[in-house]
């Protein structure tokens, strides 16, 4: 008996293998990478300006998404709560329908210029939409002062298949420097993991 049952987990593990391997994995778009620190200081805005990510990919298991590790410095540049889509953080595209569970963390630098309050809220969009509790927010007052934190949610929700999830941020408050970043010394990353058929 013992014997058998060794034999079926062993074919039961090959076919996770096989299927993480089909879901995992897609390949996109390779973009410049900013540099991951600057006079000591991790991602000084000024020395990344630009929105720059390194080579990535989307990873993937049988019930299970995320995006990899990520390089880059998208600068927020609209109107107070006019939502940007972080284009850097790749779309994670639900595989099959059900509850999921999903999770971010988002890297807001935020340096004011004034005595004004300066914000950064991040949220996470289906299919265009901003998904209602996905909401972050990270702030600071007053000049002279750079604030570099991680914020995020995690969250259980319904989706269909084939939904898409995409990162978006927005500034509240213009006087100063507002950007969502990402590198070594602090990652902005999306995952979903699949808990339930959702009935």
């Amino acid at each position: 008996m013992r014997a058998a049952t060794t034999r079926t987990h062993s074919r039961s593990r090959r076919s996770i293998a096989v299927v993480n391997a089909a879901v995992g994995s897609a390949l996109l778009t390779a973009l410049m990478a900013a540099p991951a620190h600057a006079g000591g200081t991790p991602n000084v805005y000024r020395k990344a300006r630009t929105s720059t990510a390194t080579a990535t990919f989307q990873s993937g298991g049988s019930a299970w998404i995320q995006t990899d590790p990520l390089t880059f410095n998208h600068a927020l540049t609209g109107a107070d709560r006019a939502d940007e889509h972080i284009s850097e953080v790749p779309a994670l595209k639900i595989p099959f329908p059900g509850v999921w569970e999903v999770s971010y963390h988002a890297r807001p630098i935020i340096q004011p210029t004034t005595n004004a309050p300066l914000y950064v809220r991040t949220a996470l969009f289906r299919n265009g939409a901003r998904i209602p509790s996905s909401e972050a927010v990270t702030g600071i007052a007053g000049p002279n002062q750079l604030l570099q934190a991680s914020a995020g949610q995690t969250f259980a929700h319904i989706f269909a298949a084939g939904d898409v999830l995409t990162l978006h941020a927005s500034r509240i408050g213009q006087a100063g420097h507002a950007s969502v970043a990402s590198n070594d010394d602090g990652r902005t990353v999306v995952m979903a993991h699949w808990i339930s058929p959702g009935f």
